[in-house]
């Protein structure tokens, strides 16, 4: 994604002007480091997906399950334009991912409403201010938000390898932007009897307490994506890919193991971990702070296989692929 690019307007038909965003989930399979600036990688899912529709309102509004998640964006945006008052539009969600499984189920929500938003209010804004601004997202990893506007795998090296400065109010740059093959498949698992979920205030305690990265450690996170997860996503070389990535995973995993308990967040994720194992299910790993665990499969016969006889506290969230392409936005009716 470039800084500077902005939005584009879709053409629009009929009368009552409505603006509509599908997007995917995201799928991470660990940070690069825990302090700025983060980096990591990651993958975009074709389901499951969120929808967003925005259309004109006399006043501002959405379902009081999602004020406090919607209210605040458009505030945000009520004073980037200078308006006096909120947009008189009506926000609905239409569907979204689960929360709290690592699927990164409220950055996809939030861009949605941003872009939304902003395409609903005739605002020329900049991707990057849209996504760190308006939407308030992409704080530590920016796989979510790059992988919303460009879709297929992300890598974020972060600031520091690409030689520039450290900015906490800009985006990460994308050093790999990669189409996995559509044959693939991703499962992601989530164990019932997880205790807790870790996002908000609980999340930013835990990364208080955690060290940097080692040098050591870093270098070889970065030589996985570099040499091994990327050249085999480029290639189709599912094998090499599902190993590479199941390394990369619980090595990154290592960082948070003072806060989690090991390279995964709780027994519960471990014992999910363990079993894919004993399958013989060699892409799996932790995607983000859990609980979901996602599994990596090289077709859709392969994915029905593997997952047979799951144990009975352990739930199907959703077998997808890759999600190839950016968002879609499509708008209808006149201002």
């Amino acid at each position: 994604m470039n800084a500077s690019q902005t939005i584009e307007f879709p053409a629009s038909d009929g009368d009552g002007f409505t603006v509509r965003v599908r997007t995917g989930s995201r799928l991470h399979f660990g940070l690069l480091d825990t302090v700025r600036p983060f980096g990591g990688v990651g993958v975009m899912l074709n389901k499951p997906c969120t929808e967003v529709v925005v259309s004109t309102a006399d006043r501002f509004r959405c379902a009081d399950d999602y004020q406090g998640r919607i209210g605040p964006i458009a505030e945000r945006i009520r004073q980037f334009k200078g308006a006096a008052e909120l947009p008189a539009c009506s926000v609905e969600v239409l569907r979204t991912a689960p929360t709290h499984c690592g699927l990164g189920s409220g950055t996809q929500l939030a861009l949605a409403v941003a872009e939304s938003l902003c395409l609903h209010q005739d605002l020329t804004v900049e991707l990057s201010t849209i996504g760190n601004t308006l939407a308030s997202r992409g704080q530590r990893s920016v796989v979510g938000t790059h992988g919303y506007w460009q879709g297929g795998m992300i890598y974020e090296a972060g600031d520091r390898e690409a030689g520039g400065k450290v900015h906490h109010e800009s985006l990460n740059a994308v050093q790999e932007c990669i189409c996995l093959p559509e044959d693939w498949r991703v499962a992601v698992l989530r164990p019932l009897d997880h205790e807790f979920a870790v996002s908000g205030q609980l999340e930013r305690e835990k990364f208080s307490r955690l060290k940097p990265a080692s040098e050591k450690v870093g270098h070889e996170l970065r030589r996985l994506v570099i040499e091994e997860i990327i050249p085999a996503a480029k290639q189709g070389q599912f094998s090499a890919f599902a190993d590479a990535t199941r390394i990369y995973n619980e090595l990154s995993g290592r960082l948070f193991a003072s806060v989690q308990g090991g390279s995964y967040n709780g027994k519960a994720v471990t014992r999910v971990i363990q079993w894919l194992s004993e399958r013989g299910v060699l892409g799996h790993g932790q995607s983000s702070w859990g609980p979901g665990v996602f599994a990596w499969f090289e077709s859709q016969a392969a994915a029905e296989a593997g997952l047979e006889s799951m144990p009975d506290n352990v739930e199907l969230v959703t077998l997808a692929s890759a999600r190839n392409e950016p968002r879609s936005v499509s708008v209808s009716g006149r201002r």
